[in-house]
């Protein structure tokens, strides 16, 4: 109940969507790219009960309801609607924003771009375990393709002397 709002991004049989909790207020947001149906609506209102229960909140009164919103036109997009979703929320504006395909091509470089200038600096740790150094492997191999980092035991040290694919580069 200390939060303002509290934001999830869900994903569903590859489909992401919105979910917001408004604790103080007692009620929750549910946004589907696609457009929200009745079920979307109750299936939220019953989760989002559940978790502030689990959390020792009186649920009894609460309410899920969906705002209007910009509807995805294609079949890859709900992600940025999602997150464009969460940023006009989180900015308490009105869910409103261009839905052409090149306003999304645009929205999509707005997401990568803020990604990477927002993003902790990643180039000193293991892209295996997450640590930056292994108290039993000091030695590192690096992905030809990537160019990401592993502690070679990590990895369970593969050749050094041969080219080397990370487990996401070799699956391309």
């Amino acid at each position: 109940m200390e939060y303002e709002i509290i934001v999830g991004i869900v994903n569903k049989h590859h489909h992401w969507t919105l979910a917001v909790i408004y604790p103080q207020q007692k009620k929750s947001l549910f946004l589907d790219p696609l457009g929200e149906s009745n079920q979307d609506i109750k299936t939220c209102l019953e989760t989002t009960r559940a978790f502030m229960r689990n959390k020792g909140c009186n649920v009894s009164r609460w309410s899920c309801k969906k705002v209007p919103h910009p509807k995805q036109p294609d079949g890859t997009s709900c992600g940025v609607f999602a997150l464009k979703f969460a940023e006009q929320l989180l900015k308490k504006e009105e869910v409103d924003f261009s839905a052409t395909k090149e306003a999304i091509i645009q929205h999509r470089l707005q997401i990568a771009v803020t990604l990477l200038l927002e993003t902790d600096d990643l180039t000193d740790i293991c892209h295996f375990c997450g640590e930056k150094e292994s108290e039993t492997d000091f030695s590192w191999i690096q992905c030809d393709i990537c160019l990401r980092w592993f502690h070679h035991m990590c990895i369970r040290g593969p050749p050094t002397e041969e080219p080397f694919l990370c487990a996401a580069c070799s699956s391309v």
